[in-house]
């Protein structure tokens, strides 16, 4: 049986593949062979990879909706830009877990030649990091050898500029994607020495980045409304675990949703952070 990728195409449907990403939401073995077994069920040959992750996706929740949450975090990223949240925050977010002190720019720095906009700024023993934060709308989107280059280009005259004080001594570089690095990307990146944070697995890992500090967006709940979002962006509470924290009375004031759904919202948010 064959499935059809983003791109067209066609590969051998493969179980293992399932097991892993049901694994890094949390399942326990019984479970996923459970899922599995009733997915492989209802695929048929000639889905998309989409469909099959949709059929994944609603077997899993009859069984345990944190589960599927967690499960669902590649579409929540993907919600991150529509839903009002800024992907570079998101990111800042994650590194601050990491116990990186994060900074988002106001403005432009300079360089030796030019101005440059920089996403984030982290800082970790005494160690300064350029940060770019790429978005990617959908899931087959890749950062290209072009935008890998360009944002070298940057960095390489911001380091310039800091001989002469003119911006922070950067010591190293990220690009981070919820998306993937193209081949010749990863090639360049690997010869210069950049850090490169994707989706897959060959990458350096957003997803595991994610779940090893349970910083799930809130776009992970999948029956928000998107005034429920637009509430939450504007409050600026973007992680289910700043949510989890949280009273839902202080919920509701901030975020003008009601009270009882504010706390269904909490609980929700707690069940996704849960071991």
């Amino acid at each position: 049986m064959e499935i059809v990728k983003s791109s067209g195409d066609r590969v051998a449907f493969n179980p293992d593949k399932i097991r892993q990403t049901l694994r890094r939401a949390g399942a326990k073995p019984d479970l996923i062979e459970q899922v599995l077994a009733d997915v492989i069920k209802r695929i048929s040959d000639g889905m998309t990879t989409k469909q099959v992750f949709n059929v994944v996706r609603k077997e899993l929740r009859r069984s345990n909706r944190a589960i599927a949450s967690r499960y669902n975090l590649r579409s929540a990223l993907l919600k991150l830009g529509p839903a009002g949240f800024k992907f570079e925050k998101y990111v800042a977010s994650i590194l601050a877990a990491y116990q990186y002190q994060t900074e988002l720019p106001e403005k432009e720095l300079s360089g030796l030649c030019v101005d440059h906009e920089v996403d984030v700024i982290a800082r970790k023993n005494d160690r300064i990091v350029m940060i770019e934060a790429k978005f990617r709308n959908r899931f087959g989107d890749s950062v290209n050898l072009k935008d890998t280059m360009a944002t070298w280009s940057s960095y390489q005259d911001l380091v310039e500029g800091s001989k002469t004080g003119k911006c922070p001594a950067f010591n190293e570089l990220w690009i981070v994607t919820n998306g993937r690095f193209s081949e010749r990307a990863l090639q360049f990146g690997a010869c210069r020495g950049i850090h490169l944070v994707g989706w897959s697995a060959g990458e350096y890992s957003l997803a595991r980045m994610v779940d090893h500090a349970t910083l799930y967006p809130i776009t992970i709940l999948d029956d928000l409304h998107q005034w429920e979002m637009d509430g939450f962006a504007e409050n600026n509470l973007m992680l289910c675990r700043e949510i989890a924290d949280t009273d839902p009375d202080k919920i509701a004031r901030r975020t003008k949703i009601d009270e009882d759904r504010a706390g269904k919202i909490v609980k929700a948010c707690r069940a996704v952070i849960a071991d």
